[in-house]
């Protein structure tokens, strides 16, 4: 049955035009962050022509830094935006009762959201991240593409709390500006959380941190352990908890 309802996720992403959305967004990122490194040097040279500045030459590490840049930005804020009503707009237009009138599992209903846009999110970074490494080769010969894997490792793993959060945010509010607020709410906490010392390495916003410290110094799973296990839990604990809330409603 989950496996059925997220052929219904993907066919519903198709008719709405979001798969082509975030294709397009994703890959787009991935091939110009390492053009954009390479050139940036000399639009800042012909930006300031009046004035001396000495540029240093772009590296492998600036197109991956750009990359994940883009893809904590950018992608970061498509994927939010595509997703945070995946069940709230749907209790809103009522078709969520309609769907579990038919008989349909609200658990395995919800489970399918997830298991649908995390595997999404998945191919299309894992996918971004050869376009990007390819790109970076071309352009940066001495790229070191296993650093960059296990920055993207870090990405993905930071999604997968992300993409959690907005499940959990649309399973509570009763449409997309609820569930956005909701999504809003909790991610600014967690940004001024992760100003104290002692918060941080548990923190999954750190992630993002530690995506980019990873390439400008090298890579250090023993940094990473913290923040990836609490990461792990709070999505696991994310998903039941929109689960047991969705259950607990009653539907129009």
């Amino acid at each position: 049955m989950v496996f059925k309802l997220m052929k219904k996720e993907f066919y519903e992403y198709q008719k709405t035009g979001k798969l082509i959305a975030i294709i397009i967004t994703f890959l787009l990122f991935s091939i110009i962050s390492p053009i954009t490194a390479k050139i940036m040097p000399e639009i800042v040279k012909s930006i300031t022509s009046e004035v001396t500045i000495i540029v240093p030459q772009p590296t492998w590490k600036d197109a991956f830094l750009q990359f994940f840049k883009n893809m904590n930005q950018m992608v970061f804020l498509i994927v939010v935006l595509l997703f945070i009503g995946s069940i709230a707009e749907e209790k809103n237009r009522r078709t969520a009762s309609l769907i579990v009138s038919k008989g349909v599992d609200r658990r395995e209903w919800v489970l399918a959201k997830f298991i649908f846009q995390i595997s999404l999110v998945s191919l299309l970074t894992l996918v971004s991240f050869c376009l990007c490494s390819y790109y970076s080769v071309m352009l940066f010969p001495d790229t070191e593409i296993q650093t960059g894997l296990q920055s993207c490792i870090l990405f993905l793993i930071y999604m997968a709390f992300i993409i959690s959060l907005t499940i959990f945010s649309s399973s509570l509010g009763n449409n997309t500006i609820q569930a956005g607020g909701i999504f809003i709410s909790i991610f600014i906490i967690l940004v001024l959380l992760n100003m104290l010392p002692g918060i941080k390495d548990y923190n999954p916003i750190y992630l993002s941190s530690l995506e980019n410290q990873w390439i400008t110094t090298g890579v250090n799973w023993n940094s990473a352990t913290k923040v990836v296990a609490t990461s792990l839990t709070l999505s696991i604990l994310l998903i039941s908890a929109g689960i047991i809330l969705f259950n607990l409603q009653e539907l129009e």
